[in-house]
């Protein structure tokens, strides 16, 4: 056998670096490292959709589930969520408005003591003492509701609650001298109008069910009391459900827009005919079978579409249009006023003109040309533009 052959092989040297283990825990302190960063990642993103799916509204419940929330969102990931109500924000109105207990902080104790023919019920914001006190000095004035109306018609003004605890307690000081405010429990902000809404509702046929009618309105309208009056009288239906008539509104998909509607809040291609939530009325009958109608339908933060609208459909109510009422602007002309039932867009100052002009009696109309609306620009993107144009071509809302 060959010598050479029985030689041990030579193996490579073995050469241990005395840096590994340092090596090992440098490259373990980087995997961690990055592994805080993923979960600070994450934590960011959950947070702000967490907060998004809480309640703004005061001391009331909400039935949720942020982990309900990450399985499906998958399905909402490209879809903008309306601010307060988000995807899984719950929408039934019980959760809010608790029916079944008394909620409002102020409630005037004499307004329906003596049942009212018309009940005006004012939608206005915490901070808008200005708008109130013009409207107690000149259409909703006190000696007209007292004396010249017979006592057959009644104001009150519907307030949510305010974050500015001052604010709060200016309003328990003005309800103290003119006992005319209801205050429920919810943060009143734009998307609550149809919480406010409701809340209108539920008070009213708890505290003056006895009223022939219910008017909804909000505080930069006029309302010609003495008209509204008359075309009620004037009224033989058994149900009122009257108005400016909006139809074949379509959905703004648009998430920079005023009324936006996301597809999760309501996904048919047009909104139910409905009335402009500027000013309607209705006869307690109807306020009552749309309150309860409020209680089993999904909230939709439009707060006409959803009353007048949605709430009309389920209570098999018909709104009804009325040329006397409008959401567009009037010229403030004392014979065009004089003829309409409510004007919009009037701010505090214009207030006092628009009351002034009305009554004057040295104003003869008679042969005079009345123009009712103001020129105004109309959008094809805004919420009632299918309703304009509709109006423009065929004249009639059908």
């Amino acid at each position: 056998m060959d010598r050479l052959r029985l030689l041990p092989i030579d193996l490579p040297a073995i050469t241990v670096n005395s840096n590994g283990s340092i090596k090992g825990k440098a490259s373990f302190v980087r995997r961690l490292a990055i592994g805080f960063v993923i979960l600070a990642i994450l934590g960011l993103l959950y947070v702000p959709a967490y907060h998004s799916a809480q309640s703004p509204f005061l001391g009331l419940s909400e039935t949720q589930s942020p982990a309900e929330s990450f399985s499906n969102s998958h399905l909402i990931a490209s879809m903008a969520q309306l601010p307060g109500w988000s995807y899984n924000t719950s929408r039934n109105l019980c959760v809010y408005i608790h029916p079944e207990n008394t909620t409002s902080i102020l409630s005037p104790t004499s307004i329906c003591s003596l049942p009212p023919y018309l009940l005006i019920i004012i939608c206005s914001a915490v901070a808008n003492q200005e708008a109130r006190a013009a409207i107690r000095n000149t259409w909703a004035n006190k000696y007209n509701l007292d004396n010249l109306y017979n006592s057959t018609v009644k104001i009150a003004f519907l307030l949510g609650q305010s974050d500015n605890d001052t604010l709060n307690n200016l309003i328990v000081e003005e309800n103290s001298q003119y006992n005319d405010i209801v205050q429920e429990r919810f943060l009143d902000t734009y998307n609550n109008l149809t919480l406010k809404s409701v809340m209108m509702l539920k008070w009213v046929t708890s505290n003056c069910d006895k009223a022939k009618y219910l008017m909804k309105t909000d505080d930069d309208m006029f309302v010609n009391i003495p008209l509204l009056l008359q075309t009620l009288h004037s009224r033989t239906q058994p149900e009122t459900l009257l108005g400016s008539l909006i139809c074949s509104a379509k959905p703004i998909l648009d998430p920079k827009n005023k009324w936006y509607t996301p597809k999760y809040m309501y996904s048919e291609k047009t909104y139910p005919n409905y009335l402009s939530g500027t000013g309607y009325v209705m006869s307690m009958s109807v306020a009552s079978k749309l309150y309860q109608a409020a209680l089993i339908t999904p909230l939709l933060h439009l707060e006409d579409v959803y009353i007048t609208g949605l709430c009309a459909r389920r209570a098999k109510i018909r709104p009804v249009n009325h040329p006397g009422f409008s959401y567009v602007p009037r010229r403030i002309d004392p014979c065009v006023l004089r003829n309409a039932i409510t004007t919009h867009k009037v701010n505090a100052s214009n207030m006092y003109v628009i009351w002034v002009k009305v009554n004057d009696m040295n104003v003869s109309c008679s042969n005079r040309t009345r123009n009712d609306r103001k020129t105004v620009t109309l959008s094809r993107s805004g919420r009632n533009a299918g309703y304009y144009f509709k109006r423009k071509t065929i004249n009639k809302c059908v």
